[in-house]
Parts: C-alpha cells; structure tokens; sequence
C-alpha cells in the first residue's frame, strides 16, 4: 500500500502540471485574441478618422452651401447660383474621395465597409447633381440627403460592430 500512495501523488502533479500548462495556452490565445482585436479597432479607427479627414479637405464649399441655404436670409440669384455651382463641385470631389478610398483589411467586415462607402460615394453624387440641378432648394436634396444619412448610418453600424462607437460621419464631416 506504501507503493500506491506516491504514485497517486505522482498522478496528482501531472493534473496539475497539465492544468497549469492548458491555462497558459488559454492566457496565451486570449492574448493573442486581445491583440487582433486591438489591431482590427487600430485600423479601423486610423481608417475612419483618416476618411474624415480625407472628406473635409473636399467639402468646404459644400459646407458653405448646405449653411448658407438652411440660415434665416440665405444667398438668392447670383450669388446662390455660384454658391451652388462650387457646392456641387465639392460634393463631386466628396463623392470621387470615396470611391477611391482604400478599406484597410478589417477581418469579415471589410466588405460591409466596401458597400458603405461605395453607398456614401453614391449618395454624395446623387446630392451633388441636386445641387446643380435646383440651387437653393432643400427639398430636391432631401433623398439624396437621406441617402446619405442611411450610408452613415451603416457605416456607424459596422463600426459598432467592430466595437468602435460614438462616431458618425455626416457629424464628422460637417462639423
């Protein structure tokens, strides 16, 4: 019976090294994990912010616009008119910003980013032939601005998804 005990023992230190060495594979996988989600939020962000920015350096003249016809005395004749032909312009440049943007690899969503910005690219050409077409009228823009609202709106999806949240463009690039 002596012989039986130590080899239990003996039993007892192989679980435990084995329990030990499986929670270090665990912490190892985990960490690894963390890292990749790290990196995909990283990418995604520098992706996004890099978008925005990429977006207001086109945008003035839109910006100018879309402010100058919601005031309570907006621009009339010439004035809108020109206002309207650079607008339109702008939001040309917008929608040609997009479509050319890179999407970095963002794991099983890189596609769903893809279709949002090619759904934005379209929006904001659609807005920029609005413009031209009735220069001060809000209401002709208003599909194309729901348009773009709507690829905002998933684009803002998506990033929660990738669990980034509290962003939203049309905000970003307006504000």
């Amino acid at each position: 019976m002596a012989i039986l005990v130590p080899s239990l023992a003996a039993c007892g230190n192989t679980s435990d090294e084995m329990k030990d060495k499986a929670n270090a594979v665990k912490e190892n996988v985990k960490s690894k994990v963390t890292t990749v989600i790290e990196k995909l939020h990283t990418q995604a962000m520098d992706f996004y912010t890099d978008l925005v920015a990429k977006v207001n350096e086109k945008d003035v003249a839109y910006d100018a616009y879309m402010t100058d016809i919601t005031i309570d005395a907006p621009s009339k004749g010439e004035a809108l008119d020109e206002l309207a032909k650079k607008a339109s312009a702008s939001a040309e440049k917008v929608s040609e910003t997009l479509a050319n943007v890179k999407i970095p690899d963002l794991g099983k969503r890189t596609d769903d980013f893809k279709a949002s910005i090619q759904e934005l690219s379209d929006a904001f050409a659609e807005k920029a032939t609005a413009i031209k077409a009735n220069p001060g009228d809000t209401k002709a823009a208003e599909k194309a601005d729901a348009a773009i609202q709507k690829a905002s709106d998933g684009l803002l999806d998506y990033l929660k998804k990738i669990g980034l949240v509290g962003f939203n463009i049309v905000n970003d690039i307006t504000g």
